[in-house]
């Protein structure tokens, strides 16, 4: 395949530094760089592993790979023997290719020569358990005593990897931007819906006028379109109007979603239970609610407005049987005047040459949480899901409806400039020596006796004094029976040996934490 001057021009960088960072629109041609690379190093004798956040999201990818090369798959949905046969081969060198997950990284490749890691700020490359790792830090080591090549490749580089990147420690890392897509497609105009005017206008659906009747041409003209929500389930929670208290988890301190089988369930710990029918279990009162929304409430409006549209719905719910993601991606890029809706899962890695609307539901969603990742989080989602619009030969569009139009990550994703959120994202992080300018750690202390989990991080609190932040609740203060109070410490390295284990307290140290709850 001949490839775009910008794409001969990431060959050539990749050729010469040992970390690269790709960070190239949606469209602009990564994959291939990655199947160019791959073959060189193949051709000299050595093995390639490839990462990816979820591979049962991303079977364009791996077929591509498959169809150039011997490859074995690696990830935790393999039966045992199925990992034993693919490890066995690699161990014999019948392959040269790796492709999986995060716990791909650790083949057995006798003579690594490259790594490569596809949307390289997915929070999937972190494990939150023991052992606790980041894939992209752990794979820059292992390509260090291999001397191997890294790979990086994004639209939206996470923000500590594009700093490192823009102020690089040594000539070894080099960063491009690939700003056009292959064939000089355009990127999709992005259109903003206040949803504060819909509310005032009397449109209480979670579907605004403008999005259903954009999705009412395209499927008109037997088009597909891809809908985004970062909540599944029917609603987000159930309250009693009377007395104000929510259905909530009886082992955690969150409140229990709904779902359309009349089940409210924490997706936190799993428990489940009926949808009270005789009354709030708190006042008796019979004004019980149900508020906000969840990928099931939205197919519901689908299939309400568009009867005769297949509507296809991917969250964790229906993703949860072995090849179930494949089955509905493959049904779905067969059909036609088709909606694809889904949670934050089907935003990356796709490449649908019908796919002509892209709507997210809720753009603002996540700036709500109390957590310093939230605007950049914000940024990602909404320029991926753009991104999986106009990809072929006809152009795309992008409806996105929130309540906070003026936010600048939101603004930003709008105008396609990745370069203005990162600027003053960093200028933000920068004021609050937030990283990339400092490094944290969180320790979390959990007991079934909350009183005993708040005095052990008082007293580490006093130990690490002024250096950290806290003590506090943790955002989820009760998680699956055991009460959470959290520090976080700021430049400070850790000694394992001054957290001993303990009997009636745990204590979890995650050293640059992607999630605060």
């Amino acid at each position: 395949m001949q490839l775009t001057s910008d794409q001969q021009r990431a060959l050539s960088l990749i050729q010469q530094k040992q970390f690269t960072l790709i960070h190239g629109v949606t469209g602009s041609g990564k994959t291939e760089i990655y199947l160019q690379i791959a073959k060189q190093v193949v051709a000299a004798g050595r093995q390639v592993i490839v990462l990816v956040p979820e591979i049962s999201l991303t079977p364009q990818t791996l077929g591509r790979f498959a169809e150039r090369f011997e490859i074995a798959v690696l990830h935790s949905a393999l039966t045992p023997r199925q990992r034993r046969d693919n490890w066995r081969k690699i161990v014999a060198g019948e392959v040269q290719l790796v492709v999986g997950a995060r716990s791909a990284l650790f083949a057995p490749f006798k003579n690594l020569g490259l790594i490569i890691l596809d949307e390289e700020q997915d929070s999937s490359y972190k494990q939150d358990n023991n052992p606790r790792y980041h894939a992209v830090r752990t794979a820059c080591q292992r390509a260090e005593l291999c001397g191997a090549k890294v790979v990086l490749g994004t639209a939206t580089p996470a923000l500590e990897t594009f700093y490192l990147f823009q102020n690089p420690p040594d000539a070894r890392y080099g960063y491009i931007y690939l700003t056009r897509r292959v064939q000089n497609r355009p990127l999709p105009p992005v259109e903003i819906v206040d949803m504060r005017a819909e509310l005032r206008d009397g449109n209480f659906s979670v579907l605004s006028r403008r999005l259903r009747q954009e999705l009412r041409v395209c499927l008109e003209a037997r088009g597909k379109a891809m809908l985004f929500i970062n909540r599944r389930g029917f609603a987000s929670f159930i309250s009693c109007r009377a007395c104000g208290q929510a259905l909530m988890c009886p082992r955690c301190s969150v409140s229990l979603t709904c779902h359309a089988d009349g089940s409210a369930r924490c997706h936190y710990c799993g428990y489940a239970q009926k949808i009270p029918n005789q009354g709030c279990p708190h006042c008796g009162s019979p004004y019980l609610k149900q508020f906000g929304a969840g990928t099931q409430k939205v197919e519901a409006e689908l299939r309400k407005y568009f009867g005769d549209a297949q509507v296809f719905r991917l969250d964790g719910d229906t993703a949860r049987e072995r090849g179930a993601p494949e089955k509905i991606l493959r049904e779905f890029l067969a059909a036609d005047r088709a909606v694809l809706l889904g949670t934050q899962m089907i935003a990356k890695g796709h490449d649908f040459p019908d796919v002509t609307l892209a709507g997210i539901i809720a753009a603002d969603a996540l700036l709500h949480l109390p957590d310093f990742r939230a605007p950049e989080r914000t940024f990602q989602l909404l320029a991926q899901a753009a991104g999986r619009t106009g990809r072929g030969d006809k152009p795309g569009q992008v409806i996105v409806q929130t309540y906070q139009p003026e936010h600048y990550a939101i603004t930003a994703a709008a105008k396609h400039d990745a370069p203005l959120f990162y600027t003053q994202e960093l200028r933000q992080r920068q004021a609050l020596g937030y990283p990339p300018f400092s490094r944290l750690t969180s320790v979390v202390f959990s007991a079934t006796d909350e009183a005993k989990a708040r005095a052990r991080a008082e007293a580490y609190a006093q130990r690490y004094a002024p250096q950290v932040l806290g003590p506090v609740p943790c955002l989820i203060r009760k998680l699956k029976g055991y009460y959470r109070w959290q520090i976080l410490l700021k430049d400070m390295p850790i000694d394992y040996a001054d957290f001993p284990a303990e009997t009636d307290v745990k204590i979890e140290i995650d050293v640059d934490p992607l999630n605060m709850y």
